[in-house]
């Protein structure tokens, strides 16, 4: 490897080791890095802000990484090549959707063939996961519902907005549980009506190895085009879904190193 890839393969150790202290010696012995390798990467970041050093020897992290895509150029490559395919084989926009904290993140996209039609979540678009369409629902029923309850505001979901200016059809926590839960084992899913601007989406969820949430990738088309081509739209989500997960397993970025264990975990107090 040369300096820069050792270094970030230590920002990534370090990284998903969590906020607690980590042994110096364990990150040079599972990065495959001599000590003395490894004391000047970490001077750097210490001097830098990144890293807090004690005297004994461990460090703590005072940053956060993370990509929105955890694969490689090469899988970012296939996906826009991908789009791109479905989008001229379905006349339809394609899209990838990335999960940022409470909300869906518009990663990348390619436009709907016809120009007269715009649709406005662009790259860069956030909306609330709240918003509880398909795309919501595929991300959300990935998680247990005791994580759900921890991370949200159960009462504060609300169903998709047909006609502009409606009333926000707010959901009730049971009605919620059910909506994941009829969603939990399935990877496709298509809106049975356009949201508030007219949009209809239908999408699938691809994994990586381990089962972990990497994005969405959804096809999106004016709610009044034929309701036909849905099982179309399935076939060629699947197909791809199925290729893109065979790529993951061939990535680097699936076997990166990970801690083995938590050399000094923080103390309740």
């Amino acid at each position: 490897m040369n300096p820069t890839e050792r270094t970030l393969q230590v920002l990534e150790y370090v990284m998903a080791a969590g906020p607690g202290p980590i042994k110096q010696t364990d990150i040079a012995r599972h990065c495959g890095l001599s000590p003395a390798t490894l004391n000047r990467i970490v001077k750097t970041l210490s001097d830098m802000g990144y890293l807090f050093r004690t005297s004994e020897k461990y460090c703590v992290r005072n940053f956060r990484l993370e990509r929105n895509v955890p694969m490689s150029q090469a899988y970012l490559a296939k996906l826009d090549e991908t789009m791109r395919s479905l989008s001229t084989q379905l006349g339809v926009s394609t899209e990838v959707i990335v999960v940022a904290g409470h909300e869906l993140l518009w990663h990348s996209k390619t436009d709907y063939p016809d120009p007269n039609v715009v649709i406005r979540a662009n790259v860069g678009f956030r909306r609330s996961l709240y918003e509880l369409d398909v795309l919501s629902q595929l991300y959300l029923s990935r998680l247990d519902w005791e994580d759900v309850q921890a991370q949200f505001f159960t009462e504060g979901f609300f169903g998709t907005l047909r006609e502009a200016g409606r009333a926000t059809p707010w959901m009730s926590e049971a009605k919620v549980r059910e909506a994941l839960d009829e969603m939990r084992n399935e990877v496709f899913a298509a809106d049975p009506e356009g949201n508030h601007v007219g949009i209809r989406r239908c999408a699938t969820v691809v994994e990586d190895p381990d089962g972990k949430f990497l994005h969405l990738l959804a096809l999106a088309e004016p709610a009044d085009q034929p309701e036909g081509r849905i099982d179309d739209y399935k076939e060629a989500l699947l197909a791809v879904r199925a290729e893109l997960s065979t790529l993951t397993y061939e990535e680097n970025a699936a076997n990166r190193l990970v801690p083995k264990h938590h050399t000094a975990p923080l103390q309740g107090g």
